[in-house]
């Protein structure tokens, strides 16, 4: 539990943090720890590039750190919201050939490959055959109508609305199943193995 938040026996949402990150490290760095293995596994995949891949990670959550008043609370995870952002940062890098930096400069952060370790972590995603596999099964436990969402939005990479369109609901049936769907991704990928 961070510190400052209470007594409280249950964590704090992403809203919270997302609150309080701004102004509270410990807030932030729970957010990144809670979301960087999908954001980084999601841009190292369409990436391609190990240190690109790092300075997307690292400029996502710098621009979500600057954006975080923005984030629209309904008491769900954020992935969703950061995914977006992400999906900003590769388009932006993959139309002008470099990652936009602009965020971390605004921070005063270092750029994201700061040691040798940082630039393994992001190559083992590239090489994503094991990671891939433990997706795929985590994907396979999930409700299929939830399996269905995370798939149309995010593997497939469509709008809240296309993906609706494809799975013949409403958008925001769409919004709560991907976001009920990432949360449980995000259990069962951090469960032990």
């Amino acid at each position: 539990m961070l510190r400052g938040m209470g007594t409280r026996s249950t964590p704090p949402t992403d809203g919270e943090l997302l609150r309080r990150a701004p102004h509270d490290a410990a807030a932030f760095e729970e957010l990144y720890r809670r979301h960087e293995a999908i954001i980084a596994t999601f841009l190292a995949r369409r990436a391609r590039e190990a240190e690109l891949a790092a300075d997307l990670v690292a400029e996502t959550f710098a621009t979500a750190l600057l954006k975080a008043d923005r984030f629209r609370d309904d008491g769900g995870p954020a992935v969703g919201w950061l995914l977006g952002i992400a999906h900003n940062q590769l388009l932006h890098a993959l139309r002008t050939g470099r990652a936009e930096v602009k965020a971390r400069r605004r921070l005063g952060a270092e750029p994201a490959i700061s040691s040798d370790a940082a630039l393994e972590r992001v190559e083992e995603l590239i090489d994503a055959r094991a990671a891939g596999r433990q997706l795929r099964h985590a994907l396979d436990a999930l409700p299929e109508n939830q399996r269905e969402a995370v798939e149309a939005y995010v593997l497939d990479d469509r709008s809240y609305k296309a993906a609706a369109s494809k799975l013949g609901i409403p958008p925001a049936t769409v919004r709560k199943r991907v976001s009920r769907g990432l949360a449980r991704l995000r259990t069962l990928l951090e469960a032990p193995q």
